[in-house]
C-alpha cells in the first residue's frame, strides 16, 4: 500500500477560499471591531470624514448631527461585523465553497454601493479602496463557484 506524501499545500484550503478568509477577518476587525470603537477615525479612511464640531458652537443641533454622522458610519461598521462573521462561518465552520461564493458575491451589493457613495460625497482618493473591494468580491466569489468543492488543484 503506497500512501500519498502529505505537504503544507495539502492542508491548506484554495487561494480563492483564503482570500474569502482574509477578506472575512478584515471585514471582522479593521472594517468592523476597530469601526464601532472609533467611529470618526473609520468614517476618515471610508472617505467620509466626520469633522468635529466646533467648540465655539455648542448647539443641540451641531451636537446631534455630530452624534447622528458617528451613530451611522458605527452602523456601517456593525454591518460589516456581520459580513466578516457570514465570511469565517462559512469558511471555516462549514467548509462550503460555493456558498462561501455566493456570501462573497452578495458583497458585491455593499462594495458597489459604498464605491458609489464615496465618489458622490466623500474624498476622490478613497474610491479606488473601494474599486479594488468590487473587484476582490467579483474574482474571489467567482472562483469560489466555479471551483466549487471538488477543486482538482488543492
Amino acid at each position: 500500500m503506497s500512501t500519498q506524501p502529505r505537504t503544507l499545500f495539502y492542508h491548506l484550503p484554495p487561494p480563492a477560499e483564503c482570500l474569502a478568509l482574509i477578506i472575512g477577518t478584515l471585514e471582522l476587525f479593521p472594517f468592523g471591531i476597530l469601526g464601532l470603537r472609533n467611529p470618526a477615525f473609520f468614517a476618515e479612511g471610508y472617505g467620509l470624514p466626520i469633522s468635529s464640531p466646533p467648540s465655539t458652537t455648542n448647539s443641540p443641533t451641531t451636537t446631534n448631527d455630530h452624534q447622528t454622522k458617528k451613530a451611522l458610519v458605527a452602523a456601517i461598521a456593525a454591518r460589516n461585523i456581520q459580513n466578516g462573521i457570514l465570511l469565517l462561518t462559512f469558511g471555516l465552520v462549514l467548509r462550503d465553497r460555493r456558498s462561501l461564493g455566493v456570501v462573497v458575491m452578495a458583497g458585491l451589493v455593499a462594495t458597489v454601493a459604498d464605491a458609489v457613495i464615496v465618489g458622490a460625497y466623500g474624498v476622490g482618493g478613497k474610491v479606488v479602496g473601494h474599486c479594488v473591494g468590487v473587484v476582490n468580491c467579483g474574482v474571489v466569489g467567482g472562483s469560489l463557484l466555479f471551483w466549487g468543492r471538488g477543486d482538482a488543484l488543492w
